[in-house]
């Protein structure tokens, strides 16, 4: 038994997402195609425009299918099972995993589960941006394991 969860969020596919970002793509070539056909010079500020344009074009197109831009570049999650306690809260942010062979004693204070290890060190699991019922379903497995496993846990 295990909790694992993605903590990003599903977007829903949209249409009218999807036809705004091929709006900016096309406005953006029509940019250029324009400057071409006047014979002007295309100056940095029009590569700058038709480059930000392009970008929110393919971004807006992304998520209109339903993707998430973050997904691009990286995973956000929380796994607990036997083994390990891991958790990923944001896309940039670094993943914590402990083992629960290397957990001393567990406490949970004000959104925080902090994990003191055999090694003397304390590692902080923040809780605070978790629904209620999905806080209380974590702090009931924790409890559930660090109690078979006869670790120290006051949640």
């Amino acid at each position: 038994m295990e909790i694992k969860k993605n903590l990003l969020r599903n977007e829903k596919k949209s249409y009218l997402r999807f036809i705004i970002g091929i709006c900016f793509f096309v406005i953006s070539i029509i940019w250029i195609i324009l400057k071409i056909r006047q014979k002007q010079e295309i100056s940095l500020f029009d590569w700058f425009y038709f480059g930000i344009f392009t970008l929110n074009g393919i971004s807006h197109s992304i998520a209109g299918f339903g993707f998430r831009i973050e997904e691009l570049f990286g995973k956000a999650f929380i796994l607990i099972n036997k083994e390990k306690i891991s958790m990923k809260a944001k896309v940039l942010e670094k993943e914590q995993t402990v083992l629960w062979s290397e957990i001393e004693k567990i406490n949970y204070h004000l959104n925080k589960l902090q994990i003191h290890k055999t090694d003397s060190t304390t590692l902080t699991f923040n809780l605070s941006e978790f629904e209620y019922a999905f806080k209380n379903e974590i702090k009931e497995f924790i409890n559930s394991i660090a109690t078979e496993k006869h670790i120290i846990a006051s949640l």
